[in-house]
């Protein structure tokens, strides 16, 4: 896989990673590898294809509670009393499992379809909790009949010793015996100040005593049967929910198989859901598989277009007849960009993933890649930077029939140019005779001319502008392309006789080969004028078209809006005539009239398509799934934005992009690259609200120095022990393990931590530690 690394694989898996949200999930998306064949790599693509009609509804299910899925799931299977933070945890889970439920309810597909009944139905389970605790994870004083007495009645006890208290505190009977008039409590029991010489002169019980030793705190006699009934009632009711958290826990114990499975499809929905966002957020497509050609229309580099850059695309056919591209031109003009993204075009598809190029785009599957592209020096194995590039030829070599591909950059071209050019060719010859795909760059002039027609071999190049010495990062197929040796050294003004003795130098061969790329260059600058001015043609073209759809979708709009209020006025002038008897004998009966003046309106509602509208195809779906208040993608700022309001007359939607408000049309809108959580939001219960947000209880400290690290976590557990936190997920990773041993040893110590353990392998492993907060 180190090869594949060389192609910027490791970097767009990396990108893929971001858009799962559980842990599981992002660890195996890091291990993506190819798929067995074809028609698993098709499926892959269908199934995308389906968790695309999902992001089209405007939301995206999150998967975080499989995060905590793995703790409160072993002790599920145990049929162990469930804790109040472990019946959050499931709780979050089944929200998550209905939110998914009701975003595929009323979608289409094989795939959606075979989600369906596999998820659990989360009403009753979830219902249970919810009647069982309230949204912050307290048991709620109503969860029972019997708990609700013990509670009216504890209260009930407590208002009575509160007016006991205060009245002993607030009569004179005691005045000379008391410390001060105030009533305080001691160990769970109501007591009030006494001086420590009086005490004897107060009836009760003494709890504690200042540090002074001047007061000492009673229990008065009046209120001891009070304190005593309320001590009893406080376990009664911890029994009490015992015994419900144990019914409770019985009764999820019976769905665990329910809960595994329904584990097991979010996490296909996870995984799906995230490789969805990225084609979109790539514009990449599915392909059809084909042995026999390569065809790779507007082809770009997935990683230029996450990062926004603008990409020049280019299109790459191959043949039973040409398997062979060999790429030449100036440096820096594109050739290793372009092999990379031929290479992960290629195994891109067999992962299953879209491609980054038109879907009308066609590859064979691919069983064998093989690369050599960066420094394959090797010191373990005493191989030079050229002993390590021939040994990958070498293996390379193996390479056989159309599964099979070969990417090459730069090939022996870290030797003698006579020699590294003759081993070039004799390897070239073999992978053609072979009869694999491949494609080859190369600066050494013997390479780019003296190949056969039936060779298998076909040239190519990266198009520079001759006037600006500038690099087009266009390919030109059948034309090999100067290293611009000679033309950069014009440029940058080297001395005249430097560069006059050097083409002397040349050899009669290397001459004849110069004067022979001159005269393709002058045929390469015809042909890129040509397609200069076809391009500015099709600009020009789509431009009128653009402007074209702008004033058809404006008149439409306009068109609708007059039609509904001119339909408007007419209900209400049938109305008004309905009220004035004008037209009594129209109609036969008051419930025709009704429906006539109901049905009327539903005459705007034909838009010419059939009724059978895509998301999307207008203004008033995608307001459906984007109401304001959204999060968007703003395609030509590359970044996220939020809806701030309804659309104009032209459709255009005020939308907020950092710091910039501005109109964009809707059609230029897409969905969020940085989705929400749709449960990260307030939920109501009884005027209480909770924010349900997995990763707001996480701190990474990797990379920290021991100070850093430990000053960081401090403040992290001032601000988790204010805002009541229960759990800290502390990632510290592995390294030399000074750094998770400091943590580890400050948690044993630090006064707010109850205890703490080291997280699942799907969390992190030994890598990461679960710290438990102190509760009261």
């Amino acid at each position: 896989m180190q090869e594949l690394a060389n192609i910027d694989w490791d970097k767009t898996l990396a990108h893929l990673v971001e858009f799962a949200t559980c842990s599981e999930c992002k660890e195996s998306l890091r291990k993506t590898i190819p798929l067995h064949n074809k028609a698993a790599a098709e499926h892959s693509f269908a199934t995308i294809s389906e968790a695309q009609q999902i992001l089209k509804t405007g939301q995206r299910p999150y998967m975080e509670s499989l995060d905590l899925f793995h703790s409160w799931s072993l002790r599920l299977e145990k049929n162990a009393v469930l804790k109040t933070m472990e019946l959050k945890d499931i709780r979050l889970f089944l929200l998550e499992t209905d939110n998914l439920s009701q975003v595929l309810k009323p979608l289409k597909g094989d795939w959606i379809e075979s989600l369906k009944p596999r998820l659990m139905s989360a009403t009753e389970p979830l219902s249970s909790i919810n009647h069982l605790m309230t949204p912050q994870g307290d048991i709620r004083t109503d969860a029972s009949e019997e708990l609700f007495k013990l509670h009216q009645e504890k209260k009930q006890l407590g208002n009575k010793v509160q007016n006991t208290l205060d009245e002993l505190v607030k009569g004179h009977d005691h005045d000379p015996h008391l410390q001060d008039k105030y009533v305080t409590n001691r160990e769970g029991r109501w007591v009030i100040p006494v001086k420590s010489g009086m005490r004897h002169e107060v009836g009760g019980i003494i709890h504690a005593t200042s540090s002074s030793k001047q007061t000492v705190f009673m229990e008065p006699q009046e209120i001891i049967p009070l304190n005593n009934r309320i001590k009893q009632i406080e376990i009664d009711i911890e029994k009490e929910i015992a015994k419900l958290l144990k019914e409770i826990s019985d009764f999820l114990f019976y769905m665990i198989t329910d809960f595994m499975t329904t584990k097991h499809v979010l996490l296909e929905v996870d995984r799906y859901l995230a490789m969805a966002q990225f084609a979109n957020i790539t514009s990449a497509n599915p392909i059809r598989f084909n042995d026999q050609r390569i065809i790779l229309e507007n082809l770009k580099h997935p990683l230029m277009v996450l990062n926004g850059e603008v990409v020049i695309p280019n299109s790459l056919t191959l043949n039973d007849q040409e398997k062979i591209l060999l790429l030449s031109g100036p440096n820096a003009g594109g050739k290793t960009v372009l092999l990379k993204s031929f290479g992960l075009a290629a195994h891109m598809a067999r992962c299953g993933l879209p491609v980054c190029a038109s879907e009308n785009s066609e590859l064979p599957f691919f069983e064998e890649i093989y690369v050599a592209v960066g420094d394959s020096q090797s010191v373990d194995q005493s191989l030079s930077t050229f002993a390590g590039h021939l040994k990958v030829l070498d293996q390379a070599c193996h390479a056989k029939g159309s599964q099979s591909l070969v990417l090459i950059d730069e090939i022996c071209g870290s030797t003698d140019p006579d020699e590294g050019a003759a081993l070039a060719r004799g390897f070239i010859h073999h992978y053609a005779y072979q009869g694999a795909f491949g494609l080859i760059t190369s600066h050494l002039g013997p390479l780019k001319m003296g190949w056969d027609d039936d060779s298998g071999i076909v040239n190519g190049s990266m198009n520079y502008d001759t006037e600006s010495g500038r690099a087009t990062y266009e390919f030109i197929r059948g034309i090999p392309g100067k290293s611009l040796a000679f033309a950069t050294a014009k440029k940058i003004g080297i001395l005249d006789s430097v560069y006059n003795n050097a083409k002397i130098y040349l050899s009669p061969a290397g001459q004849k080969r110069l004067q022979s790329m001159e005269e393709v260059e002058r045929m390469k600058d015809e042909i890129g004028q040509l397609k200069a001015e076809l391009r500015e043609e099709i600009t020009a073209a789509q431009a009128k078209q653009t402007e074209y759809e702008k004033l058809q979708r404006e008149f439409n709009f306009e068109k609708e809006q007059r039609m509904r209020k001119e339909v408007k006025a007419s209900v209400d002038k049938i109305k008004d005539e309905f009220k004035k008897g004008q037209i009594k004998n129209l109609f036969e009966t008051h419930e025709r009239r009704e429906k006539i003046s109901v049905d009327f309106p539903e005459v705007v509602k034909f838009s010419g398509n059939g009724g059978d509208e895509k998301k999307y195809e207008s203004l008033e779906s995608f307001l459906k799934a984007f109401a304001p208040g959204s999060v968007v993608f703003v395609t030509h700022l590359n970044q996220d934005g939020i809806v701030q309001g309804r659309a104009n007359a032209k459709g255009e939607i005020p939308v907020l992009s950092g710091s910039m408000r501005l109109f964009v049309h809707w059609q230029d809108l897409k969905p969020p690259r940085k989705t929400q959580n749709p449960l990260k939001k307030k939920n109501s219960n009884k005027g209480a609200d909770v924010v349900y947000d997995v990763k707001k209880d996480e701190i990474d400290l990797r990379g920290l120095s021991a100070n850093d690290a430990i000053e960081k976590l401090e403040i992290t557990l001032d601000k988790a022990q204010a805002n009541q936190l229960e759990r800290i997920k502390i990632v510290h990773g592995n390294g030399s393990d000074t750094l998770k041993k400091m943590v580890r040893s400050h948690l044993s110590r630090s006064v707010y931590i109850s205890r703490w353990q080291v997280s699942t392998p799907h969390e992190g492993g030994d890598g990461v530690t679960l710290a438990y907060m102190m509760t009261d």
